[in-house]
C-alpha cells in the first residue's frame, strides 16, 4: 500500500491549532486547513457600496508596510484598475512585496501578459491560474473563483467584487450591487496561509508575453515567394501596441479631476458604511487543486452552507445573482420548507443580468419553488435610489445584484464569493466569512438586502412570475433567452 504524506504546512498548522484550541481561542479543522473558526474578536466593516469598497481598497493599499497579496478572478484595465495597479506599483517601487494570483481564463484578455510583464519589472510577482483551455470539459472548468487583498497579514477585504470599473459603480454602461467585509483578526493571517499554498500550487504558474515577431521568423518565410513583410509588419505593429498599452496602464495617472471625484465620493461612502465586530468567526475555502482534494466530501464550502440552511429554524435570506438548484441543495431547501421557514431569495431579472442563459435556467424554476414557500424577487436593473454614485460617470448606468451572502435566523452571516450554482459548488475555488450569533451585524446586511427588494419585483405568484420574464427586455435579449433556454437546462450543471 502506497504510503501517503502529507505536506509540511498541513502538519505545522495542524500542530498549530490544536495547541491553540487547547487555549480556547482559536479552532482548526485539522482535516482541511483551509476551514478556520475563531472565537477571537475581530473588526468588521461591511462594504455595500462599490466606491466605498474601492475607497478602503486604495487606503489599505497605502497603510501596507511589508506585503500586498491579491487574489482575483476578474481583473480589468480600466479606471478603477488603473488607480489600484498604480496604487501597488508605488508600493512595490517603496520595496513592499507585492504578489498576484490572477485566473488564467477570465483575465488573459484583459490584464494580459503584455501588462503582467510591465509590473513585474516594477518588482511585482504574478502568476496565472489554470491555464487550461476552457474547451477541456474537465480541468478547464476548475476556476479560481476567489477574492482577495490582504496587507501585511493582519487585514483582508473579501467578497463579491473583482477588479474592474463595473464593481466599483464606474461604468457608464453596467454595474454591479455587491457586498464585501473588510477583517482585522487573528483569522486574516490564517488566510495569508491560503493564499501562499494558492500561489505556491501546481495550477498556479509564470506566464511570459508572445516574443517581439522577428522578420526571420519561420512563418514569414514563403519559400520561393520570398518573405511575407506585411505579415511581419503588421505582427509587429500589434505587438508593439500591446507592449505601448500595458505601459500606458502603467505609468500615465488617470484624469486628476476624474480621479478627485472618484476619491471623494467615496471617502463620503465609506463613512456611511457599518463598522463592528464578530466574536464567533470562520474562514472556509475549497483547496486550490484539480481532481479528489477539491471534489466530492472535500467541497468544504457548499456543506457549510447546505448544512446552515437545514439547520436553521426560523428564517433564511439569501442574496446571489445567480439561482440554480442541484439534487443537493434542492435536499436541504426542502428541509427547510418542511419545517416552514421564511426563506427570502433577490436575483436578477433578465434586464438586470447579461447571464442570459443563467436566466433562464432560474426562470424554469421559479414557480416550482415558489409552490413550495420560496419567496422570490428579481432585481429590476436600476439603480435603487438611496444608492449615490459620480453621476457624470455611471448616473445612467443599468445595475445588477452580485452579491454572494446568506443571512440565517437573523443572527448568522455568511459573505463570499460562493454563488447559488453547481460551478460554485462543484468547480471553482471559492471563499466564503462566516459571522454567527452576531443579531448586529444581520441585521444590517438584511437591512441592505431589503432596499435592494425594494427596487426589485416580487414574484408573489404565476401571474407576477410570467408578467415578469421579459421585464424591460430588449427584442434581441427575448430571442436569446428562447435560443439558450433549453441548453440552460440541459447543461445546468456546468452553470
Amino acid at each position: 500500500m502506497k504510503t501517503l504524506n502529507a505536506p509540511k504546512w498541513v502538519m505545522t498548522i495542524s500542530l498549530l491549532s490544536v495547541a491553540m484550541f487547547c487555549n480556547g481561542s482559536f479552532a482548526q479543522d485539522t482535516l482541511n486547513p483551509f476551514s478556520i473558526k475563531s472565537e477571537k474578536s475581530h473588526d468588521l466593516i461591511l462594504l455595500n457600496h462599490g466606491l466605498a469598497s474601492l475607497e478602503e481598497r486604495l487606503q489599505m493599499i497605502d497603510r501596507a508596510e511589508k506585503s500586498i497579496d491579491v487574489e482575483y478572478f476578474i481583473y480589468r484595465t480600466d479606471k478603477s484598475a488603473k488607480l489600484f495597479t498604480q496604487a501597488l506599483v508605488k508600493k512595490a517601487r517603496q520595496g513592499v512585496k507585492v504578489r498576484m494570483l490572477l485566473d488564467y481564463f477570465m483575465v488573459k484578455s484583459d490584464l494580459s501578459p503584455f501588462y503582467t510583464h510591465e509590473l513585474e519589472k516594477e518588482g511585482i510577482e504574478i502568476k496565472y491560474f489554470n491555464i487550461t483551455t476552457a474547451v477541456n470539459l474537465f480541468s478547464g472548468q476548475y476556476r479560481n473563483h476567489r477574492k482577495i487583498l490582504l496587507i501585511d497579514g493582519k487585514e483582508i477585504i473579501t467578497g463579491g467584487r473583482n477588479i474592474g470599473d463595473e464593481y466599483f459603480d464606474l461604468s457608464k454602461d453596467y454595474n454591479f450591487l455587491d457586498r464585501e467585509l473588510h477583517i482585522e483578526g487573528e483569522v486574516v493571517k490564517s488566510i495569508e496561509t491560503t493564499f501562499n499554498e494558492t500561489f505556491s500550487a501546481e495550477k498556479s504558474v509564470h506566464v511570459s508575453r508572445a516574443k517581439m515577431p522577428e522578420v526571420d521568423d519561420a512563418k514569414y518565410n514563403r519559400g520561393d515567394a520570398g518573405r511575407d513583410d506585411n505579415g511581419f509588419n503588421y505582427d509587429l505593429k500589434k505587438w508593439n501596441d500591446k507592449v505601448v498599452a500595458a505601459k500606458k496602464f502603467i505609468n500615465d495617472a488617470l484624469d486628476s479631476a476624474t480621479e478627485a471625484s472618484i476619491r471623494s465620493k467615496g471617502e463620503v461612502e465609506l463613512k456611511k458604511e457599518y463598522h463592528g465586530t464578530c466574536d464567533q468567526l470562520s474562514f472556509h475555502s475549497e483547496y486550490p487543486s484539480i481532481g479528489t482534494k477539491n471534489r466530492k466530501e472535500s467541497r468544504v464550502i457548499k456543506h457549510f452552507i447546505f448544512d446552515k440552511i437545514q439547520n436553521a429554524q426560523k428564517s433564511i435570506m439569501i442574496d446571489s445573482p445567480y439561482f440554480i438548484v442541484n439534487n443537493e441543495l434542492a435536499k436541504a431547501m426542502n428541509s427547510a420548507f418542511d419545517k416552514k421557514m421564511d426563506v427570502k431569495l433577490l436575483t436578477n431579472s433578465l434586464n438586470s443580468t447579461d447571464a442570459i442563459y443563467v436566466y433562464a435556467a432560474f426562470d424554469s424554476i421559479a414557480n416550482e419553488w415558489l409552490k413550495k414557500g420560496l419567496d422570490s424577487y428579481i432585481f429590476k436593473g436600476q439603480r435603487p435610489r438611496s444608492y449615490e454614485v459620480v453621476e457624470n460617470l455611471s448616473g445612467e448606468a443599468r445595475f445588477g445584484v452580485h452579491a454572494k451572502t446568506f443571512v440565517f435566523d437573523n443572527k448568522d452571516t455568511v459573505i463570499g464569493t460562493y454563488n447559488v450554482d453547481p460551478r460554485s459548488a462543484n468547480y471553482n475555488a471559492e471563499m466564503i466569512i462566516a459571522c454567527e450569533n452576531n443579531p448586529e451585524l444581520a441585521a444590517q446586511v438584511q437591512n441592505d438586502i431589503n432596499s435592494r427588494m425594494a427596487e426589485s419585483i416580487h414574484l408573489d405568484s404565476a401571474k407576477a412570475i410570467k408578467d415578469a420574464e421579459f421585464y424591460q427586455t430588449s427584442f434581441g435579449k427575448k430571442l436569446l433567452y428562447y435560443i439558450v433556454k433549453i441548453p440552460s437546462n440541459i447543461f445546468g450543471y456546468l452553470l
